[in-house]
């Protein structure tokens, strides 16, 4: 069994930290006798590229629903934040439910600018060969979320969309439910992502974190390097 340490916080940020515990993978040299019994993926930022989707979608939205121009430094702060932040920083006069609606019919206007991931596949198939289960947890609520994931190599036993869980990410919700679907205890599992929303859920959830560009238990700068860390 996998002892799960607490993270050290430095300042008031949740976001600042150095974990205090250390991977059970071989990227330190360590070795292990368990490994992971699932991952979890972030989609937006890990997966796909959809940054310059959503500006476009939302730009739209503020556009048809009569709001202010949407601005590049506000969308920039407020990315990968839930639908229900998004109604309640820019679209105010409308409901979850009807921005849900809108995002679902105008985002396959803007797909051209969607980015795929490199080696997905490879990675993939490199856990299923370890009986690793796997998952995709997002923020993106589905239908949506599985339509954008089958754009990608990535074949993951569940897809847990935002509006599958009481919370989204920072929320440890979404990683609990994916870990219930898939029958994994979460101290046995790893969160793949790239945003202080996936690491937080993560520590909330009693999870591993694995930071693709920032800090987590253990780091990596591209997935391709995820199967050597596990």
């Amino acid at each position: 069994m996998l002892v799960l340490a607490p993270y050290l916080l430095i300042g008031a940020t949740a976001c600042s930290f150095v974990p205090t515990r250390r991977p059970y993978g071989s990227l330190m040299g360590l070795t292990y006798n368990e490994g992971p019994s699932a991952v979890l993926f972030d989609l937006d930022g890990v997966l796909i590229d959809s940054y310059d989707v959503w500006f476009e979608v939302m730009s739209s939205a503020a556009r048809d629903l009569g709001y202010p121009p949407l601005e590049a430094d506000a969308f920039r702060n407020a990315w990968g934040q839930s639908v229900e932040d998004d109604r309640r920083l820019f679209f105010p006069r409308h409901s979850t439910e009807e921005l849900a609606t809108y995002y679902d019919t105008h985002f396959a206007s803007h797909l051209e600018h969607l980015t795929i991931a490199s080696g997905i596949g490879a990675v993939f198939e490199a856990l299923a060969a370890r009986h690793i289960l796997t998952a995709v947890v997002t923020n993106t609520p589905n239908p949506l979320a599985s339509e954008l994931v089958a754009r990608t190599e990535a074949n993951p036993d569940v897809i847990v969309g935002a509006n599958e869980a009481t919370s989204p990410k920072p929320a440890p919700d979404l990683l609990l439910r994916a870990c219930e679907l898939l029958g994994a205890a979460a101290d046995q599992a790893v969160m793949v992502g790239d945003s202080h929303f996936d690491r937080d859920a993560a520590r909330a959830a009693g999870c591993w974190f694995v930071g693709l560009g920032i800090a987590g238990d253990v780091q990596i700068s591209r997935l391709e390097e995820l199967p050597d860390v596990l």
